[in-house]
């Protein structure tokens, strides 16, 4: 089955030692023109960050759930590389609105 990606968006992440955070967003990887990374707000925890996870971390989407099942502990997943170490431009971490 297909699905798009922007319904990922939100789903709650489960690592196989339990919950961890949410799905943020998606990195590609313009050189060959796929995903590259999910990126996890890991901020439901102390000193919580985004990190970028690949996408071959998955080991199951529960849809009716909305729960994205990684191959990874919460401790291997707050050890990935953050955006910055991902090598993600400034330009690509700033918001996309103000608040005033």
């Amino acid at each position: 089955m297909v699905h798009r990606l922007s319904r990922i968006r939100g789903f709650h992440v489960h690592a196989t030692d339990g919950s961890i955070g949410h799905v943020d967003d998606f990195l590609t990887d313009e050189t060959v023109a796929r995903i590259g990374y999910l990126v996890i707000d890991t901020s439901n925890w102390l000193g919580g960050k985004w990190v970028a996870i690949s996408p071959g971390s998955i080991s199951k989407i529960d849809w009716a759930n909305q729960v994205v099942h990684l191959a990874l502990t919460r401790q291997e997943i707050r050890n990935s590389p953050s955006m910055e170490e991902a090598n993600v431009p400034p330009y690509e971490m700033t918001p996309g609105f103000v608040i005033m």
